[in-house]
């Protein structure tokens, strides 16, 4: 026993022995690690897309109800492995994320399989769970009532003064610069949102609850691909002409007409001298009497009694010489005027479309008859106390023209009908997009003008104003009565005492689309 415990020899085949099933255990359940990350790896990446599909889903109006169906289709075509090991369809549900509701998708799944060396160990199959979710913002889409396009100016939308914008329609600018909307004065601004590629004024959000979407992708010109129709009515050649108005007077008028007879002896009646006494008509009344109220007199007539007298001599006797007796008939007409009034009519102009050199400078009232008017030059002013009425109509801007609007008038003008674009030989398609179109300024224009708004509250404008190139100033007030007004010009500035209360008539909203903000998705866990 003492020399069998001091011998060495075997012990490698023992110690071989004694940790060849731990050698055979490892190498197994290394072989069962690797099956199940690989599981784990191709059912994470599954989950993962399912995730990701379902939650763009949901950023999408037509596919929102359906994210469920996106997610599976996505967990299917990314599995290879697993595909027949899974235990059925995986879970697909909203779920809240960060404080929002239902704003992310959550996906679960499973596979269950044998393994040998597992389940020789515990007579049980392997089961491997993953899950993934991902969160997604929607993309929204933005109008707006006042659109800046100059791509980089600081101030592309200047609010200044004591301005009143209170429109709930929205104001947009595509200037990337940080400065691109500011606000100088004390304006009163409640617009509703506020969105800007660049920077905004911090003022807007200590003084208003206006929502403020600061450097936001996918704001643009709606009306980049549009260009000004040319119908051949607009190609004819015209000049403004203010007719001018008419005087009428009128009167209450009273005629009295007085007859008289007497009778001369005398070789002729030149020469009658000596009035014979007596005769059948000398005291018979032969008077007339007419009265007329409030009618159309002479220009000329004033308040009083004017006497008219008409005589005719006839020979009554066979007589000769001075023996020849005539009869002389005196007719007396007196006219009196009563209540004399005289009203002038307006200068007035009845335009029609076509081509105006110089544009059109208003100096009377004018009436625009439906169509498209190309200003080329002095383009669209009107001033003074003058009455503008068009309803259909677009003016094209070329060659510098401008617009503008100044307080006094009396101005209503409704954008064009695509109707009567079609009419003149536009194609439905783009009458379609350039309906309700009110100035359009050519995108060969040059800018020499700011065009201006300084309306009251008889201004009423219907319609959109697109000036590509050119300022708009609006320091003043208009109105609608009909769908709305929209302004887009290369830079706004509302500023002074400027009103703008109403930029659509009740019951209406602006609904040109300037801005689609990009929808986002990531995953979260």
């Amino acid at each position: 026993m003492r020399a069998l415990r001091k011998n060495t020899s075997g012990n490698a085949a023992l110690l071989t022995a004694l940790g060849l099933p731990a050698m055979i255990g490892g190498a197994g359940f290394a072989v069962d690690t690797a099956q199940w990350y690989m599981w784990k790896r191709e059912l994470q990446f599954a989950v993962d897309q399912a995730a990701l599909a379902g939650a763009w889903a949901r950023t999408q109006t037509a596919t929102r109800d359906s994210y469920a169906t996106r997610a599976l289709q996505e967990f299917n075509a990314n599995l290879s492995t697993v595909k027949d090991m899974t235990d059925g369809a995986p879970t697909v549900a909203l779920s809240n994320f960060d404080g929002g509701a239902n704003n992310s998708v959550s996906v679960t799944a499973s596979v269950t399989a044998t393994l040998p060396f597992s389940n020789f160990l515990t007579g049980k199959a392997t089961t491997v769970s993953t899950q993934a979710r991902a969160a997604f913002t929607s993309g929204a889409s933005f109008t707006s009532c006042l659109l800046a396009l100059d791509e980089d100016t600081s101030g592309a939308v200047t609010l200044g003064g004591t301005s009143v914008v209170t429109a709930r329609c929205g104001i947009a600018a595509l200037s990337t610069s940080e400065s691109s909307i500011l606000v100088n004065g004390n304006p009163d601004i409640d617009a509703g949102w506020i969105l800007s590629k660049g920077g905004i004024d911090d003022w807007f959000a200590s003084h208003t609850d206006d929502e403020v979407h600061e450097y936001l992708e996918g704001l643009y010109d709606p009306f980049k691909d549009l260009s000004a129709p040319n119908p051949s009515a607009s190609q004819v050649s015209r000049s403004y002409e203010c007719i001018k108005g008419t005087t009428t007077t009128r009167a209450d008028r009273k005629k009295k007409t007085t007859v008289t007879y007497t009778y001369w002896k005398g070789a002729t009646w030149q020469t009658a001298t000596t009035q014979v006494p007596g005769n059948k008509n000398a005291n018979k009344d032969y008077s007339t009497e007419s009265n007329d109220s409030y009618v159309v007199v002479e220009n000329t007539v004033v308040n009083g009694t004017t006497y008219t007298t008409t005589a005719t001599w006839t020979q009554t006797n066979s007589g000769s010489g001075n023996n020849i007796v005539w009869e002389k008939k005196e007719t007396v007409l007196a006219t009196t005027y009563s209540n004399v009034s005289s009203t002038t009519s307006p200068d007035f102009a009845s335009v029609l479309p076509g081509t105006y050199s110089g544009g059109i400078k208003v100096s009377c009232a004018t009436s625009f008859a439906p169509g498209v008017y190309i200003l080329t030059g002095g383009g669209l002013d009107i001033g003074s106390q003058y009455s503008v009425v068009g309803d259909g109509v677009m003016f094209v801007l070329k060659s510098g023209a401008n617009v503008s609007i100044n307080g006094g008038s009396s101005v209503n003008l409704t954008g064009i009908k695509a109707s009567d674009l079609v009419t003149a030989g536009v194609s439905a398609a783009n009458a379609n997009a350039l309906a309700n179109m009110l100035v359009f300024e050519d995108r060969s224009s040059t800018a020499d003008h700011r065009s201006l708004i300084n309306g009251n509250a008889a201004t009423v404008l219907n319609g959109t104003i697109y000036l590509p190139n050119s300022a708009m100033d609006f320091t003043g007030t208009a109105t609608v009565n009909t769908g709305c007004l929209m302004i887009a010009a290369n830079t706004i500035s509302i500023t002074g005492t400027a009103n703008m209360t109403r930029f659509c008539s009740d019951g209406d909203s602006e609904d040109t689309i300037v801005a689609t903000e990009i929808s986002r998705v990531k995953l979260v866990g």
